[in-house]
């Protein structure tokens, strides 16, 4: 391996993706055996090569959607070798209790892996996939789509690649997705007022089977095991406003005396807090909504460049990776590009805005536990025990399942209404109610329109 790709012969590519990260490798690994040529653009030189200096979540969290690429592109068990299996979320509490989540009620895991070991691990499958090129140190400047076309920069000096088709996988921060917008699509790029620092947590004095965090309200401390025993963690704080925040922190707080004080379990137990939080990187986190992802038969776009959301609910990567599976599949579907690329937008949109929406709220969830469950929440999960089949938990059904997100969203509003309809006829009484009368109080799931007057309960 040369850093610049296999030995194919150079030309016009059928497809040029733009971006050779997670998603635009898993995008050409599904294309070239099925389209043709693919040449992977990327700006940055091959991490393979040259590490570079780490500013995004050492860690990505798999489930069964991104199992689902792995396994159709037959690197599910070579990535599955260098995964941690998760049961759960242990949320260390500020009054000292502890409170363990389990992700699945089968006590099925997601898997926490090195986005650097993973990303290598596609790089590998994509060179090795016939037709696949990938070009390190290449930035693409802008794209013609009626060409189509892109203009490409590196050392050498500029150059005018054209091709069938360009696909853009380049991040929340695309360069691409600029065509698209000026044919008229509209595009909302909004950085949270919330940043993170990546902190190293030493082996040995956590539960190495689940995800920790500790919330604090305004702030959130998280840590997720690694393969090799350590943990790495990920302190979530407010940009502005007063403490705990990164604003107070440059207006002349002391940040590792404001950590201690929100945190005092990890204080104790990462030895050289300070002296990370004083060096460690601080990452804002933005977010991408674009109400247009293709352009006739000629451009896509594709996982963070379209949907870059708020990694929360640990569905970014794989919300990317089911992008590309759809895509194909909208493609082998149709009789041509126009139609393909009109299906998969259709059918991704209202998914990967369910799941930005999803995603953006569970931080708050997690930070913001309550001190005691609400008869709302009780009655939610006692409906869960009886009828497991019909009320799945909502964290559940996005990672343990490929339904739409959008209709997850849409049965987690039911239920909620179901729930408030159910106290509010009935009162908080129904909560300890024996399960008999608890059955014959919910209405059936069909007809949709289903009241409680149609219920047998009295």
């Amino acid at each position: 391996m040369n850093g610049n790709g296999t030995n194919h012969t150079d030309g016009n590519p059928e497809t040029v993706i733009v971006g050779a990260g997670l998603v635009g490798a898993v995008t050409a690994c599904y294309l070239a055996p099925r389209f043709g040529t693919v040449t992977l653009l990327e700006k940055r030189a091959d991490p393979r090569l040259e590490p570079p200096p780490e500013r995004r979540s050492l860690v990505v969290m798999l489930s069964a959607r991104g199992w689902r690429a792995l396994s159709d592109l037959g690197v599910a068990d070579a990535v599955r070798r260098i995964c941690v299996p998760l049961h759960g979320r242990c949320g260390h509490l500020s009054d000292g209790r502890t409170r363990l989540t389990p992700y699945s009620r089968d006590g099925q895991p997601i898997w926490a892996v090195e986005r650097r070991r993973l990303h290598q691990i596609l790089l590998d499958a994509a060179e090795a996939t016939p037709g696949v090129r990938i070009r390190f140190g290449q930035r693409v400047r802008s794209v013609d789509l009626d060409e189509p076309a892109v203009l490409v920069e590196d050392r050498h000096g500029s150059r005018r690649l054209t091709c069938r088709r360009v696909l853009g996988c380049d991040g929340a921060h695309s360069a691409v997705r600029a065509a698209l917008e000026a044919r008229g699509a509209r595009v909302e790029v909004r950085k949270l007022d919330l940043a993170y620092q990546e902190i190293d947590v030493p082996a040995g004095r956590l539960d190495p089977g689940v995800t920790h965090f500790w919330p604090a309200g305004k702030a959130m401390f998280a840590a997720h095991p690694l393969p090799s025993g350590k943990l790495s963690g990920s302190l979530f704080m407010r940009l502005g406003g007063p403490a705990p925040s990164y604003a107070a922190a440059r207006g002349g707080q002391d940040l590792s005396e404001m950590f201690a004080a929100h945190f005092p379990e990890p204080t104790a137990i990462i030895p050289d807090i300070a002296e990370q939080l004083a060096t460690k990187a601080v990452s804002t986190l933005t977010t991408v909504r674009c109400d247009r992802w293709v352009w006739r038969d000629t451009f896509a776009l594709l996982g963070d460049s379209c949907h870059a959301m708020a990694p929360f609910m640990g569905q970014g990567m794989n919300c990317g990776f089911e992008d590309a599976r759809v895509l194909v599949a909208c493609l082998d579907a149709s009789a041509d590009w126009a139609a393909g690329l009109a299906a998969y937008e259709k059918s991704r949109t209202e998914d990967a805005d369910a799941i930005s929406r999803l995603s953006y709220r569970h931080y708050f969830t997690m930070a913001n536990p309550p001190r005691e469950e609400t008869s709302a929440d009780v009655l939610r999960g006692r409906l869960t025990v009886l009828f497991p089949d019909r009320f799945v938990p909502l964290y559940e059904r996005c990672a343990f399942s490929e339904e739409s997100y959008a209709s997850v969203l849409r049965d987690d509003r039911r239920l909620d209404r179901l729930v408030a309809d159910l106290l509010a006829r009935y009162g908080t009484g129904l909560v300890s109610a024996p399960d008999d009368r608890l059955r014959a109080c919910t209405p059936p799931p069909t007809p949709t329109t289903a009241t409680l007057e149609d219920s047998g309960c009295s």
